[in-house]
């Protein structure tokens, strides 16, 4: 059996790499790629557009995304009947496009929750 020698640093940037691209290629990451769009439309979407804001917008955006796509695929369902081609590519951009929108509002929630049981909102 040869000994095992340590992989150098070329080598490691490439599998990381290649994990990165499998990762996209699949569910999960093509899901997060149509939520990080979504966020960057809703980014030029805004009146006033800091570089600050529209990390946040895609970050958010992706991270929606993952999370909130099969709610919202049931929602566009909902609305528009029986999706054809990509449903779930179309609910993760969706989902990452309201996705700034719809964390504001469940923050607002928590914040006014806190308020009215006399707590301070930003504890």
């Amino acid at each position: 059996m040869p000994p095992e020698t340590p992989s150098g640093l070329l080598e490691q940037i490439a599998f990381f790499l290649a994990a990165c691209a499998t990762w996209i290629a699949g569910e999960a990451g093509r899901a997060f790629l149509a939520g990080v769009s979504g966020g960057f439309v809703r980014w030029l979407m805004a009146d006033r557009r800091k570089l600050r804001d529209g990390a946040v917008s895609v970050v958010a955006g992706g991270l929606m995304s993952l999370y909130a796509s099969p709610l919202m695929l049931v929602v566009l369902e909902r609305w528009f009947g029986a999706l054809t081609g990509d449903a779930a590519g179309a609910a993760g951009f969706a989902a990452g496009l309201a996705g700034m929108s719809l964390a504001k509002l469940i923050l607002g929630a928590i914040d006014a929750h806190a308020r009215r049981m006399g707590g301070t909102p930003n504890a």
